[in-house]
């Protein structure tokens, strides 16, 4: 299904794979900048019954997509719930996901830590014990906590309180946690135009967040899975020149949408 395109999706659910161009399916796949975790949505069509109750709450998930050869994950996560319904003669398995582990976003974590520890020492070993590694470590300031400092509560918390004493935004994405200076980034090389990606021409914005207006452009490209939040690229347009990072976003497969829709700033 929509093989001449070239268009490539494959949907990991625990040990079993699902193929593009062996089940219809659909998704809509979440990013940003922000601590609060993001979620995914896919449909995929026709499912046997076994396959269906192979599905549990935690089963880990992971999406990849792409065309042809140029393939890459757009998600990682794990199921939180999923549901089945028909549709004429069509039964569709709804598969709702968050983009962290089970382990993550369950179980509690404290611990102490010694007078003088910083807290990069700290983050580091928290995201271990959630099963995170450090995509990103880029700190605008680094304290130490001359007293010692003792955490205790939910492992996404705890990250977003350590990286506000640091002065840093903070997001999960694909198993990583990212902890960067606001303008900070991944600077992916990669440059859109009419020809290389760029559906319709970007739309500018302009919203407040964090008592600061912020302004910038909304746009849709072909499906890029290097896009994710903080990935820093270039425009060229005939309006709309220069280098922007992505604030938000996310990847749809939709019908014939195959696209990623991008908030930059």
């Amino acid at each position: 299904m929509m093989e001449q395109f070239g268009r490539r999706a494959e949907v990991i659910l625990g040990s079993s794979s699902y193929m593009l161009h062996r089940f219809k399916i659909e998704f809509n796949v979440e990013f940003d900048d922000q601590p609060d975790l993001n979620h995914a949505e896919i449909k995929i069509y026709n499912l046997s019954s076994n396959s269906i109750n192979q599905l549990s709450e935690g089963l880990p998930v992971v999406l990849n997509a792409g065309y042809q050869q140029d393939v890459g994950g757009i998600f990682l996560g794990a199921l939180y719930k999923h549901y089945t319904e028909w549709s004429g003669v069509d039964k569709i398995t709804t598969i709702k996901a968050v983009d962290a582990s089970d382990q993550l976003r369950k179980v509690s974590f404290s611990r102490s830590y010694k007078a003088g520890t910083n807290a990069g020492q700290i983050i580091t070993d928290v995201a271990r014990a959630g099963g995170l590694s450090i995509g990103a470590l880029s700190l605008p300031r680094n304290p130490s906590y001359s007293r010692g400092k003792t955490v205790n509560g939910r492992i996404p918390t705890i990250l977003k309180e350590l990286a506000r004493d640091c002065g840093a935004k903070f997001h999960i994405a694909k198993g990583q946690a990212f902890f960067r200076g606001g303008r900070d980034g991944d600077n992916i090389r990669f440059r859109f135009t009419p020809t290389r990606g760029l559906i319709g021409s970007p739309e500018p914005f302009e919203e407040e967040r964090d008592e600061r207006i912020i302004s910038g452009y909304n746009m849709t490209a072909l499906l890029n899975h290097r896009i994710q939040a903080d990935s820093i690229f270039n425009i060229e347009s005939r309006y709309v020149n220069g280098q922007y990072r992505v604030m938000e976003g996310s990847h749809v497969l939709a019908g014939n949408d195959f696209y990623t829709h991008i908030k930059a700033v």
